[in-house]
């Protein structure tokens, strides 16, 4: 005679099957993520596989970007600094132009100018981003990149020149915002003198009196110049890092889509399994009641 009543093994069947879901649940809610020992989904996990190391590549183009826009934000706070001073400068050698001053008047105009000039290149030799000098080469040309490259995307197997992926400040090296590269005279030599007159003025400067003010125009143009290469690398950054965080999201939201658990059918998943286990162990001890009653009968025989 057996010990269990017919049925008894359906019992454990199923709950073992609803003990394996309510773990399988609550695995896949404790780590946010649908791959579990019971459900690994090979498939799946590598495609998500392949867009965490996507997003991983985005979140490193996007360093790159944020960098690029940092070290132009550098030079050209610098150079704006750099064209404030050059149009004082500029005011300062029309002022001293005037026949109305006198020479000691006129020096005193230039000790200021010199000062100035002094600033400049106090601010061209130390304007640098992570230890690239960005306005002045203080060494030699082969410590100052011809060019400077920015990564902001992936490489798709074209020619180097081609490179869709890489942002590029061309005549980089060319780049120096000193006063002797913008044009600016230095009349330094002659404030030992009681006094500066027009016709210092006129040798320092190489042209006549009226036109002083016209030598800073080249200086400024320059220095226009300059913050025009940096401000399209600007520009450039800004839109790849638009274009950036779109594709991020995009990424993010199909990955999330394979991944993510879905909580609200996951927890009900979970309740659903929970009611089986309970269900199924009751059911369980109940099933082995007639074992228990024969086992009650074989005492009493004593």
């Amino acid at each position: 005679m057996g010990l269990r009543i017919t049925g008894s093994q359906t019992v454990e069947g199923n709950l073992r099957r609803a003990t394996e879901e309510a773990a399988n649940s609550l695995e896949k809610l404790s780590s946010g993520s649908v791959f579990t020992r019971s459900e690994p989904q090979p498939a799946d996990r590598s495609l998500s596989d392949r867009m965490t190391v996507k997003l991983r590549e985005f979140a490193s183009h996007k360093r790159s970007a944020n960098d690029a826009i940092s070290l132009v934000e550098t030079a050209d706070a610098a150079l704006n600094e750099v064209g404030n001073i050059t149009n004082r400068m500029q005011e300062l050698a029309t002022q001293a132009s005037s026949a109305t001053l006198s020479d000691k008047e006129r020096k005193f105009i230039f000790v200021e100018y010199e000062s100035l000039r002094d600033e400049i290149d106090r601010i061209a030799k130390n304007t640098q981003f992570n230890g690239v000098h960005l306005l002045s080469n203080p060494n030699s040309d082969a410590e100052r990149p011809e060019m400077l490259q920015f990564r902001i995307g992936q490489r798709e197997n074209e020619p180097a020149e081609s490179d869709t992926g890489v942002a590029i400040l061309n005549g980089f090296r060319d780049i120096i915002a000193t006063a002797e590269n913008l044009g600016i005279q230095s009349l330094r030599t002659l404030l030992g003198a009681d006094g500066i007159s027009l016709d210092d003025i006129e040798s320092v400067f190489g042209t006549e009196i009226t036109g002083i003010g016209e030598t800073f125009v080249d200086a400024i143009e320059k220095i226009s110049g300059f913050r025009a290469d940096f401000g399209a690398i600007s520009s450039r950054m800004n839109r790849a890092l638009s274009a950036i965080d779109v594709a991020t999201e995009n990424v993010s939201a199909a990955q999330s889509r394979i991944r993510d658990v879905d909580y609200a059918t996951e927890i009900s998943n979970l309740t659903k399994a929970n009611i089986l286990v309970q269900a199924g162990t009751s059911l369980l001890t109940h099933a082995n009641v007639p074992a228990q009653l024969v086992l009650t009968l074989i005492r009493n025989l004593d």
